[in-house]
């Protein structure tokens, strides 16, 4: 008979169930409803596999999907069934299969990272920073979703309420663990969901500390020494070098010529490199004990990690009352040091060990202590020409710049 949406309504339940069959659909299955003793309905289709054997799918409930929709159904599945295609059934169970967010993660951090770290293409350093911002920020969100499943809002969701820089780092590992998926096909190819996401503005930061700043600290690191040898010379050390952070605290002593004070960066963001260290460099190192391979370790077997010499940094600063300080303010004061001293492009562009001069013009163009010395400079020559007397000369590199 051809079912009508009255009769289906209509169909009062039995002590058994029953199943309803539909004429109207052709192939090699057929439409029905079935319902139960308890009054559930449903329409199901029967049909042959490509092997001869018989199946049964549910397509879905009556008061949920109408009698025309259910055909429409019917007729495509027949349809794939007969083309060889995965029918309903064997979609849903790759569906089940299909990976989650959660596995892309874990393959990437225990496979892709380290194969990348032995190409050289990797630091271990960036790998843990990886594992950091996927643990925090994409497994709560998306872990359990399925790869082929992440649309742009569950992305925007995730990011939504992260603030701006932390933002951009987690947008930045989802886009590449997404990329990821597409050359592993677990995805379609461009259709990475982070892709046109807005990233928060983020303002470059000039935070030098100044003279006295430095003073203070200094102090506060002597006070806090006995306590934490390891970190206080860490942050010393880069705060004579301007080296970053995960470069200083990865020297080996194998990397360090003691009689020619030179450095071996093997791996920087520049690739391998040659560095030349500075007297009072050389001098804090030689009073470093040797406890094992690496030059600033408390155990002897593995070197101090970031956030121990991070922790360090922050609670010499607030003993010496310095706010709104971080690791690399020390990096960024060295630079603008020799910035103020007259150093060229080339040579900021060395000192910072970027591939290109975009980073030194920056220190070049913005730093505003050598401007207001040379206008200092320039106004006191030109208000004494206009009062008719001769002005002190006053060399620039006697002026207090406040990037000592």
């Amino acid at each position: 008979m051809a079912l009508t949406e009255r009769r289906i309504r209509d169909m009062k339940p039995g002590p058994k169930t029953v199943f309803v069959w539909d004429n109207r659909v052709s192939g090699k299955g057929r439409l029905g409803v079935r319902i139960t003793p308890a009054g559930a309905k449903a329409f199901v289709l029967d049909y042959f596999d490509a092997g001869g054997t018989r199946r049964r799918m549910t397509l879905g409930r009556p008061g949920e999907m109408p009698l025309a929709s259910a055909r429409e159904t019917a007729s495509r599945e027949l349809a794939a069934v007969r083309d060889g295609k995965p029918d309903m059934a064997e979609r849903q169970q790759q569906r089940r299969a299909a990976p989650t967010v959660a596995r892309l993660v874990e393959d990437f951090l225990t496979v892709e990272g380290p194969a990348r770290i032995a190409r050289g293409r990797m630091t271990e350093n960036t790998l843990h920073q990886y594992r950091h911002g996927a643990g925090k920020y994409l497994l709560p969100a998306l872990g359990e979703m399925r790869v082929e499943d992440v649309k742009r809002a569950d992305i925007e969701r995730m990011a939504a309420s992260l603030p701006g820089t932390t933002r951009n780092r987690a947008l930045a590992l989802a886009s590449r663990l997404f990329t990821l998926a597409e050359i592993w096909e677990w995805r379609t190819p461009g259709s990475n969901p982070v892709r046109k996401v807005e990233r928060a503005r983020e303002e470059a930061r000039d935070r030098v500390l100044s003279g006295s700043e430095m003073a203070a600290l200094a102090a506060a690191l002597a006070d806090m020494e006995s306590r934490k040898r390891m970190q206080v010379a860490a942050i010393r050390f880069l705060a004579v070098t301007g080296l970053r952070v995960g470069e200083a605290l990865a020297i080996a002593w194998d990397h360090v010529d003691a009689e020619t004070g030179r450095l071996l960066i093997p791996e920087s963001k520049t690739g391998r490199k040659w560095h030349d260290l500075p007297t009072p460099a050389v001098e804090i190192l030689a009073a470093l004990p040797r406890l094992g391979p690496w030059a600033f370790t408390t155990t002897g077997r593995v070197p101090l990690r970031y956030r121990a010499v991070q922790v360090a940094f922050r609670d010499a600063c607030h003993a010496a009352g310095i706010g709104d300080a971080r690791l690399h303010d020390l990096r960024r004061g060295v630079i603008s040091a020799a910035a103020a001293s007259g150093a060229n492009v080339a040579v900021l562009q060395r000192l910072l060990g970027h591939k290109t001069v975009a980073m030194a013009m920056r220190y070049a163009t913005e730093l505003r202590d050598p401007v207001q010395a040379t206008r200092e400079h320039v106004a006191t020559q030109m208000a004494a020409a206009m009062t008719g007397k001769p002005g002190e000369v006053i060399p620039l590199h006697r002026q207090n710049t406040g990037t000592k």
